[in-house]
């Protein structure tokens, strides 16, 4: 996201950082990635070496990708999967999943772009750990939950 929030641009990512899609390319490789319909339709195809879930209500189908109409289904379809499970936007995806996430890598954007999407409030749930990249332009931010009980 960038400074002021935004992850989307008429339906595209409004910057393009090459570092920033090698390290997700790195990370995602061999794992489950999980988008809406339309970041789906922005990327327009699979990403190679990667299994794609498209959680969609209106039951979109397309070639190499499976698509869910729910949570529950999600869960069914990769839960027996010892792959990891990326959430890869957008926003309403991050909305609803954001919860159920052991660990959160946010890409900060280090300016302000315009935009008509926006990354989801997450910072009283999630404290940052560590960054495991950063440049001149963004910064990789890992987070975990915050505990919600101490003893």
């Amino acid at each position: 996201m960038s400074e002021n929030r935004v992850i989307g641009a008429g339906g595209k990512i409004p910057w393009h950082l090459p570092e920033d899609f090698k390290w997700f390319r790195q990370v995602t490789t061999g794992h489950w990635l999980v988008m809406g319909r339309k970041t789906f339709e922005s990327i327009g195809r699979p990403l190679p070496g990667r299994e794609t879930a498209i959680l969609s209500r209106t039951g979109f189908a397309a070639p190499g990708v499976h698509t869910v109409p729910s949570i529950e289904a999600l869960d069914t379809l990769v839960g027996g999967d010892s792959r990891d499970v990326f959430v890869a936007g957008g926003a309403e995806i991050y909305s609803l999943l954001l919860t159920r996430c052991s660990d959160l890598f946010l890409t900060r954007v280090k300016r302000l772009v315009p935009g008509d999407t926006y990354f989801p409030p997450f910072e009283t749930n999630f404290s940052l750990i560590g960054t495991p990249i950063e440049t001149e332009e963004f910064v990789v931010e890992h987070y975990q939950p915050r505990p919600r009980w101490i003893a």
